[in-house]
């Protein structure tokens, strides 16, 4: 008990150190994240093309600024942060890695399978809406890009480099965790840290050369690509985060920690945004301008640290988890819908007042979900098919970009529109477990 007590209030100080640092590198990818697609599509493009479409070169500030951030991540984790695995200890156990076998096993098990499938589709469809975005509201009040350019295997190109990130995340992460169970949380912490300096200063590097052509003789678009998996690569690292927040919380606090991710996310995809549009331009030949991009993501960053911190945290235990996780998938519809109707339409106005319907239906629909599959697993069990759940949205976070580019590609409604009837089945997935799940969470 007294061991207990004291732990507290001990570990408090390395938690306000790991809720900094991953807020400030955050931060960094809140800057980079909302101009990628853009960048992309400008380097793309064939230079006679875009000279012809005079379209504006991209701005290298928000990559400099950063890996500025990251730096001060880094120093501020290399004075203040302990290592939280004392020697000889061993490490609390973990879910492990996504594998084949595990995730047939778990497809055959009814209930399991509609959750899990609806834990993908809903993953899926927001990250076609988060990747297609940047490009859509250049798109607004503009042409996109030069006629004739962009069709679906450009768009997969787009696709291929924003899903590299998260493909990155998806094979270091059990890698970083076990380097981090032999040789310690701190240092491969600090490690991801110097890592995203270096790629956001790579990423700012290859925007300010790239515009004069060939990098020692390499185009701007694979050097590009060489950042971001550098940049995924080094961002795989927060499931160390999470097992640093273990290490240093009892079972009661474990979970108050362990949102402390979840809060430097959201603050950082809000204020990241935010910063990143004093750093570039406020005008555009093609439809909305970069900074009115990043005020756009900004938005969402609002209303997704809005909607997940008090609005959705409330509603569950009330509603309880299927009828919110129901009314998150239809809400996910709808506003997917409504925003292939704006993309068609090129309405600015429409497309700001249908993005809370998304955020919303998409902050209710994940945590439900994701309480539905532990509701319906076995105490022995939860670790393996949350680990699956984990592992089919980095799934979906990979394969999402590379279709909705594709199919922006070919029109630029498409991805809204087909993300909406993915959701449309995830309703009925989640209509079919009434029956499988605890009585008190059935309408």
């Amino acid at each position: 008990m007294t061991a207990e007590t004291t732990a507290s209030p001990s570990s408090r100080k390395p938690l306000l150190v790991i809720f900094v640092t991953v807020f400030i590198d955050l931060l960094g990818f809140g800057i980079v994240m909302p101009l990628l697609p853009r960048y992309g599509d400008h380097f793309l493009v064939d230079a006679k093309v875009a000279a012809a479409s005079q379209s504006i070169a991209p701005s290298a500030a928000p990559g400099y600024v950063a890996a500025a951030l990251s730096l001060i991540a880094f120093l501020y984790g290399l004075k203040g942060l302990p290592e939280s695995l004392k020697r000889g200890e061993t490490p609390r156990s973990r879910p492990g890695l996504f594998n084949v076998a595990a995730g047939l096993r778990a497809m055959t098990r009814g209930s399991h399978a509609l959750i899990l499938a609806t834990i993908f589709l809903t993953t899926f469809a927001f990250a076609q809406f988060e990747s297609t975005l940047s490009l859509l509201t250049r798109h607004m009040g503009g042409t996109a890009v030069a006629e004739g350019t962009h069709d679906w295997k450009r768009g997969a190109i787009l696709g291929c480099l924003m899903a590299s990130f998260s493909a990155m995340q998806f094979l270091f992460a059990p890698l970083w965790g076990r380097l981090s169970d032999r040789i310690g949380r701190r240092p491969v912490l600090l490690v991801g840290l110097a890592g995203s300096t270096v790629s956001y200063f790579l990423f700012a590097l290859v925007t300010q050369l790239g515009n004069n052509g060939p990098i020692l003789g390499l185009s701007p678009l694979v050097w590009l690509l060489a950042t971001r998996i550098g940049a995924g690569i080094s961002g795989a690292t927060i499931s160390t985060a999470q097992a640093y927040i273990a290490d240093c919380t009892d079972e009661k606090s474990r979970g108050k920690g362990m949102a402390l991710i979840g809060a430097a996310f959201g603050i950082g995809f809000t204020f990241g945004p935010l910063l990143g549009a004093a750093f570039v331009s406020g005008s555009s030949r093609e439809g909305m301008s970069d900074q009115g991009n990043f005020l756009v993501f900004a938005f969402i960053g609002f209303i997704l640290t809005l909607s997940q911190g008090l609005l959705v945290r409330r509603l569950i235990p009330k509603l309880g988890e299927f009828k919110m996780g129901l009314t998150g998938v239809l809400l996910m519809t709808l506003g997917l819908l409504l925003i292939g109707v704006a993309s068609f339409q090129a309405s600015i106005p429409l497309l700001i007042s249908v993005l809370p319907i998304v955020v919303v239906g998409y902050s209710a629909a994940t945590p439900s979900l994701l309480s539905l599959l532990s509701l319906t697993s076995g105490a022995d069990e939860q670790g393996e098919l949350l680990g699956i759940g984990q592992s089919m949205s980095s799934l979906a976070r990979i394969l999402g970009p590379l279709a909705g580019l594709a199919l922006q590609g070919v029109e630029i409604a498409y991805p809204y529109w087909f993300a909406s009837g993915m959701m449309a089945v995830g309703v009925l997935m989640i209509l079919g477990l009434r029956s499988a799940i605890p009585q008190k969470q059935a309408p």
